[in-house]
């Protein structure tokens, strides 16, 4: 009987374990591979791509690649001779105007109180002619020398926010033209997480929802939460050719790839201080609050490790 129930018991344990592991390895397939999570994600920014609303010749370039700067630092200043010279000859032609319609009103108002007793209508008519075209000139040589003084504004090119200066691929001495992107700016505390989720797994994202994020190689964990999942996603099969008419992809049935759908994070104000490279690589996982809660749990720590490599 004792032998029986020696047997019996670990038979019973065995079963015990198998189940215990069989349900383990179940949470842990359901964890992996049905939780809201993402290998796929990137650190994304709002970059403004700095370019001068004038051409000429760099005179200085007072900043260095990779550089945080203040909103309204100088970053570049193209030389200003030309354009003080053009604001010269604007600001003498509005004055010459200027001397020559109060002539020309001067010489009409005597014109009209002399009357036709004195002269002809057609000499009154065209000396009110006169000073009409007098006061368009003066008013285009105003619009030009306003226009060249805000040339000579844009000579200095000024940083339009906080923010690092990257990839400046130009230097003093060489010349640029209008509208020529000379350096990117990428924005301080505009960092944002674009992470692309599985189609399958976006009913489960709800916006305001926590997010861990993991950089790819690093042990840091960052916090964020979900903003917005993305309206629509590019169609390969809705591109129309020659003749107008749709052209669809070969789909086989079996093979269904689940689309990948941009899902918009906002990262914690803790982290906006340039935590990681625009365009680097994360690993995304959308918590609850109980998953928050448990988050320094070795086990849990563990698993959101392996989804890096799997």
């Amino acid at each position: 009987m004792n032998q029986l129930m020696i047997k019996t018991s670990r038979i019973a344990i065995t079963v015990i374990l198998v189940v215990l592991a069989a349900i383990a390895v179940f949470k842990t397939w359901a964890f992996y591979t049905e939780s809201p999570w993402t290998r796929d994600a990137k650190f994304t920014a709002d970059v403004v791509a700095i370019s001068p609303d004038v051409s000429g010749l760099l005179s200085e370039v007072p900043i260095v690649d990779n550089q945080l700067v203040k909103k309204g630092q100088v970053l570049m200043v193209i030389d200003r001779q030309r354009y003080e010279q053009a604001l010269n000859q604007a600001e003498a032609d509005v004055e010459y105007f200027k001397t020559l319609a109060a002539e020309k009103q001067r010489e009409a108002g005597r014109r009209v109180r002399l009357g036709v007793q004195a002269m002809s209508q057609e000499e009154i008519d065209q000396s009110n002619n006169s000073l009409a075209t007098v006061r368009h000139q003066l008013a285009k040589a105003t619009a030009a020398r306003d226009l060249a003084r805000l040339d000579l504004e844009r000579t200095v090119v000024l940083a339009p926010a906080d923010g690092w200066v990257t990839n400046l691929n130009v230097h003093a001495g060489e010349f640029i033209n209008r509208g020529q992107t000379t350096v990117a700016l990428v924005k301080k505390g505009s960092f944002y997480i674009l992470a692309y989720m599985e189609e399958t797994k976006l009913n489960t994202i709800k916006q305001g929802d926590r997010v861990e994020i993991t950089p790819l190689g690093s042990n840091r964990i960052l916090t964020g939460t979900v903003d917005s999942i993305s309206a629509g996603i590019h169609n390969s099969s809705s591109v129309a050719d020659s003749k107008g008419l749709a052209t669809v992809d070969s789909n086989l049935e079996w093979v269904r790839l689940a689309q990948r759908v941009p899902v918009k994070i906002l990262l914690a104000s803790a982290e906006q201080e340039h935590p990681y490279p625009a365009g680097t690589t994360a690993t995304v996982v959308v918590t609850k609050k109980a998953e928050a809660d448990n988050q320094s749990s070795p086990v849990m720590m563990l698993m959101h490790r392996l989804r890096e490599f799997g």
